[in-house]
């Protein structure tokens, strides 16, 4: 995250580094991470310990980070902006290195820990995250989510299956399917109309049931992830990062 800011001697382990800074945090990252561990294992500690590793969203366009082949970054709604890496480890209760590709989010942290702790969940208390401990265990396949959706100001989107869908008030919609087209490419809204229809109608039914935001991040990040999103669903990449949409966000913070 920015702003971007690494010791000396991390630094000088990258020096000439296309990419210092971020290099230099990520070597300090991994190493505070190890002291971690190591003080678990020290402890005892590591078999009652569930431990998560992730991001809390795709990269940003201004930390030197690189979201290839994705589309997108932090902000908005293409699988640049929320596709993570997302790593589970439980010493001698999760084993071996599986790889899971199923349809997961951040929000199955709280019930996964939940079913760990051995807690009973309050029958009143519902949740959005999903129990993922079968699923990192081999006991079920699949996709613990069979749809997920985002909103955040004027965009939206939602993901069923292999399809995503990215809408944007008082523009349009972009449909892609993401096994065939990871990098979103391809808009098959004006192809497969049913389809359309179907995503349109759920993320309509899913905002239904959601209060009205209580805290907006005000009228000119609104402007700018508009023209940002616009943009990328034309696959307009020239004028995504141009000076424009970020020129007056740099004035007030110099200011």
């Amino acid at each position: 995250h920015t702003p971007m800011d690494a010791k000396q001697e991390d630094l000088l382990k990258y020096d000439g580094h296309p990419r210092q800074k971020l290099a230099a945090m990520t070597w300090s990252m991994d190493e505070n991470i190890g002291k971690v561990l190591t003080k678990l294992e020290a402890e005892g500690l590591m078999e009652n310990t569930l431990i998560f590793f992730l991001s809390d969203n795709g990269g940003a366009a201004n930390n030197q980070s690189s979201v290839t082949p994705l589309k997108g970054w932090k902000g908005n709604k293409f699988e640049g902006g929320h596709r993570v890496p997302f790593i589970v480890h439980w010493k001698n209760h999760l084993k071996g290195n599986r790889k899971f590709d199923g349809l997961t989010s951040s929000l199955d942290i709280f019930s996964t820990s939940l079913v760990a702790a051995d807690i009973k969940k309050n029958k009143s208390l519902e949740l959005d995250g999903v129990n993922l401990l079968p699923y990192l265990l081999e006991e079920k396949k699949g996709n613990p989510h069979q749809q997920l959706f985002w909103r955040k100001l004027e965009g939206a989107g939602t993901r069923i299956g292999d399809f995503k869908l990215i809408r944007l008030e008082n523009y349009g919609s972009v449909l892609y399917n993401l096994k065939e087209d990871l990098g979103e490419t391809t808009d098959l809204s004006t192809i497969n109309k049913n389809k359309l229809f179907e995503l349109t109608s759920r993320l309509e039914d899913w905002e239904n049931t959601l209060i009205a935001p209580l805290w907006r991040e005000g009228t000119y990040w609104k402007g700018i992830t508009s023209n940002i999103h616009k943009n990328l669903m034309q696959n307009n990449y020239r004028d995504v990062l141009s000076k424009n949409n970020f020129t007056k966000k740099n004035k007030i913070q110099k200011n």
